[in-house]
């Protein structure tokens, strides 16, 4: 109960207030928010409902002639097929899944598949301003780095996140909790085209994205990126990324051209096919794409 509540209130206000009260615990999720209420009742102001949403579905599928991540290449500069929904819970909190397919070129002995899982909370802090924050996990199922330990060890990556909109500017800072796409020192002469030096654990890496969406008329939007990863104790495999992209929306459907380039180094970010033919995964390149939101 709220910590003003006067004991002076008279007895047909303390009725009013317990039947508030059960009428919270039926109505509302969880006990937070029948307590919540229960203060609001509890006040001389007038009682007021506290309308609560439903959890909402969304989606999206969508078709891109490259999946590239932080600008690296996911599918040998190949098509994907990527899909994604996500659950909106009550209080801006959400959960999301995501599904794409990669090159076994770069993921060897998996399914070609990266699904990720992540879970957090969105919403107003200040006028015009939202925060994002939350967690991502990033899974390779069946593929494996071969590991000087004679050990296989995962790509599998969780990284916590935390963002921050306003208007058509929008950053995110990502920091890996796990080591960094499998690279650690048991791994590190067989992580990238060319073998790194063993230096330590990757855990603490970064990555820092800025973006800035400006609609042009009715016609389309333009965006923009820049980004930067850090790979903690292996500078060599830090790098640079950024994009210049044309989006048109019309109804559910969304068709995208993007020009995406990297400052990473192709000896290190290449990878091979079972005939030996080797390809640059930064290398610039224009990315087409189509997608459709439910």
């Amino acid at each position: 109960m709220c910590p003003s509540f006067k004991k002076s209130l008279v007895l047909l206000r303390s009725v009013t207030v317990v039947f508030g009260a059960l009428a919270c615990m039926f109505s509302m999720p969880n006990m937070a928010q029948a307590q919540e209420v229960i203060a609001q009742e509890a006040t001389p102001s007038v009682a007021q409902d506290v309308p609560q949403s439903p959890p909402a579905i969304s989606g999206s599928l969508g078709l891109q002639s490259d999946y590239r991540f932080r600008g690296i290449s996911q599918t040998w500069r190949g098509a994907a097929v990527q899909a994604g929904v996500e659950l909106a819970l009550p209080r801006g909190w959400y959960l999301g899944t995501w599904l794409s397919n990669v090159s076994t070129h770069s993921y060897g002995q998996g399914q070609g598949l990266e699904h990720d899982l992540y879970g957090g909370w969105r919403g107003d802090v200040l006028p015009d301003w939202k925060l994002d924050a939350g967690l991502l996990h990033y899974r390779y199922p069946g593929a494996r780095l071969n590991a000087a330990d004679g050990r296989s060890q995962r790509f599998d990556t969780t990284e916590a996140y935390l963002g921050a909109t306003h208007g058509g500017f929008n950053v995110k800072w990502s920091l890996a909790l796990t080591p960094y796409f499998g690279l650690r020192e048991s791994t590190a002469a067989s992580a990238f085209a060319t073998a790194l030096t063993p230096a330590g654990s990757t855990r603490g890496s970064q990555y820092l994205d800025l973006n800035y969406q400006h609609p042009l008329g009715d016609w389309a939007t333009l965006g923009l990126h820049a980004g930067y990863t850090h790979v903690r104790n292996y500078s060599e495999v830090s790098y640079a990324d950024w994009r210049v992209s044309l989006a048109r929306t019309w109804g559910a459907w969304t068709a995208s051209a993007a020009w995406v380039g990297t400052s990473a180094d192709d000896s290190y970010y290449s990878a091979v096919n079972s005939q030996g033919r080797m390809r640059s995964l930064g290398r610039s390149g224009l990315v087409l794409g189509l997608s459709a939101a439910f």
